[in-house]
């Protein structure tokens, strides 16, 4: 009879990269599982690219999380669902517990397990929240908790070759070497001042890149007011690209300058050079673990930015005039 396994994350793009390593280990050890991924609706397209997820199972909400508005009559409905499916194990990947744990006993699986709040009452199956680690190595945690093996402790994004076929659309209208800034970020207040990515984006133009403008719908007004500050023509990309593409035009960057959201985490995934300005105050955290090819900032401090302007110049230092991904072999791991 082959095992069912749900994992609860409902959080958003960043926080679902840093848990796939965890998640992939989990379907390494049960290759023949069913893996249910239970997330917030819009994160489908994403869960879909990592083959390590066999069904994506769209989560109506909680009154006491924010991410979603919560409708009882759908939640109650929902709870039923994850009842008939009668989990053989069900992880909470949602954060510490203090929320969700007591919620995700009504799905009734055989065996619930994940982190629980310090000095909870669970029982030793449960892996005290660890508050200290980097995101991706928190989950990692309760892998080896679990005695599980970990094929691999970094974050990736899946290309396909449909990606690269759909990023040969805007291709035209890159000029090499460019490199992306990306000034939004879902919540208002970790958005770094407009002035300041001016500065940067003033310093790179100087040196012959391009300029590439990436966001989503709801970005566009603080995009288009970054774009009349310049004194420059940018290639404005808001709105106009899917994951698959978004991460192709990473993947061809010489660099990404951004905040610390959902894009920051796909430039650490595909290895592409990035300066992160973190404003959530947890820059060890959230911020890329690569130190030699990421370069973050808690911008919660001062900054001068004739640092960021030296840690930009060092990380370009050894591209060629060309750009550095201009010649790579696409990466495609499936498809």
């Amino acid at each position: 009879m082959m095992l069912k396994i749900a994992v609860f994350r409902a959080l958003q793009l960043g926080d679902l990269l840093c848990a796939m390593p965890a998640i992939t280990a989990l379907k390494y050890n049960y290759p023949e599982s069913r893996l249910y991924f239970i997330g917030l609706p819009h994160m489908r397209p994403l869960l879909q690219r990592f083959d390590c997820v066999d069904e994506f199972v769209a989560f109506p909400g909680h009154p006491e999380l924010p991410e979603l508005p919560c409708h009882p009559l759908a939640l109650a409905d929902f709870v039923k669902r994850m009842q008939a499916e009668k989990f053989d194990l069900l992880l909470q990947l949602q954060g510490n517990g203090t929320i969700v744990n007591d919620f995700l006993k009504n799905f009734g699986a055989k065996r619930l397990v994940g982190f629980r709040p310090s000095g909870s009452a669970e029982d030793s199956g449960w892996l005290e929240y660890p508050d200290k680690l980097h995101e991706v190595d928190r989950h990692l945690a309760l892998i080896d908790f679990l005695g599980l093996q970990i094929p691999n402790r970094t974050m990736y994004y899946p290309l396909f070759s449909s990606d690269w076929s759909g990023f040969e659309v805007i291709k035209n209208r890159l000029a090499y070497p460019f490199v992306i800034v990306h000034v939004g970020s879902r919540d208002t207040n970790r958005q770094w001042p407009l002035e300041n990515f001016v500065q940067l984006a003033e310093h790179l133009h100087a040196k012959g890149y391009q300029i590439v403008l990436t966001g989503v719908s709801a970005e566009k007004q603080r995009i288009a007011a970054f774009e009349n500050l310049l004194t420059f023509r940018v290639l404005n990309l808001c709105a106009q690209l899917d994951l698959g593409v978004l991460g192709c035009l990473v993947q061809q960057a010489s660099l990404v300058i951004c905040n610390c959201t959902g894009i920051s985490h796909i430039a650490a995934a595909l290895e592409t050079r990035s300066i992160v300005l973190s404003m959530d105050g947890e820059p060890e955290r959230w911020g890329p673990q690569n130190k030699c090819i990421h370069k973050t900032f808690d911008a919660r401090k001062p900054i001068q930015l004739t640092d960021i302007f030296s840690a930009i110049d060092s990380l370009l230092e050894f591209q060629s005039p060309v750009g550095q991904n201009v010649a790579a072999t696409p990466k495609i791991s499936r498809g």
